[in-house]
């Protein structure tokens, strides 16, 4: 199984900047037009408080992606533009749930209007979290927390974890990411260290990055930004990166295989960025 992810293609066309949008998924569909699915990693859409606008720029990125993409699902990540910034309420959420009301998925936590849920495939699980739920904003914490810790005590699949905000940020959202509260980020990312979490894929900081965080198991963390949010490449938080953090517009494509992972972040050009294997029987 093979798929696409990328994150924060927000931009000034209805919110969507649509000239690299386009340009990743022309550069995509020479490279992998089998893919599966597309995960984007929240921050799709520049958003706003007008509800109307909010749908008009989602369904415009979904029907950009479409184009290229007309019969494969689109599997998404709140970020933190899709409900306008700082939200107080669910407002915003409900509105991209409705908007992706398509979405198939194999179970979900009620009272985050189906943005926290995941998807089963074979002997993969695939989990999506939402770190900019009003009053958690950059935390996972309270019913959520329990909830993740649940589904992977549950299952012996194969993890992969998908949230908007990462949880070691490299510098350009350094102290507003899940770092921003380090109790509540380590009590979540002890259960990534628990269950063996095989990847974790965030973006926010517009740029890609790969590092590992050693606990109990190793753990590799993918920051993914890079889709049409101008980029950044500040560089602070150095402990455990691989791939420091390249400034350059990119999506990663997964192949989820028996007994591998293998992972390739690509640019425009096709230019590889990165690549590595996660090979299952040596975890």
């Amino acid at each position: 199984m093979r798929f696409i992810v990328f994150g924060d293609s927000k931009g000034k066309n209805n919110g969507i900047n649509k000239k690299i949008l386009n340009a990743l998924l022309k550069e995509s569909k020479k490279i992998t037009s089998t893919a599966d699915f597309i995960v984007i990693l929240g921050d799709s859409v520049a958003g706003g408080n007008n509800s109307n606008a909010l749908l008009s720029q989602l369904n415009d990125f979904r029907n950009i992606v479409a184009s290229y993409y007309e019969t494969k699902p689109l599997i998404p990540v709140l970020g933190n533009h899709e409900v306008n910034i700082n939200p107080t309420d669910d407002t915003f959420e409900k509105l991209f749930s409705k908007c992706y009301a398509d979405l198939n998925v194999t179970d979900y936590l009620d009272e985050y209007n189906k943005t926290v849920y995941y998807i089963d495939f074979d002997n993969y699980r695939l989990i999506f979290l939402n770190s900019f739920h009003y009053n958690e904003i950059h935390k996972i914490t309270n019913n959520q927390l329990k909830w993740f810790e649940n589904i992977c005590k549950q299952s012996n699949k194969n993890k992969l974890l998908f949230l908007h905000s990462p949880a070691f940020p490299t510098g350009a959202h350094l102290g507003h990411c899940l770092d921003l509260y380090p109790k509540c980020r380590d009590d979540f990312w002890s259960i990534v260290d628990k269950y063996e979490i095989k990847l974790v894929f965030s973006s926010h900081e517009h740029n890609y990055s790969r590092r590992v965080v050693s606990g109990k198991n190793d753990i590799y963390q993918i920051i993914s930004g890079g889709a049409g949010e101008k980029l950044r490449n500040k560089y602070n938080s150095k402990n455990g990166v691989i791939i420091p953090p390249i400034a350059v517009y990119h999506f990663v494509v997964i192949d989820l295989l028996p007994n591998t992972i293998e992972v390739s972040a690509i640019d425009l050009k096709g230019k590889i960025l990165d690549e590595f294997i996660i090979h299952l029987n040596d975890n």
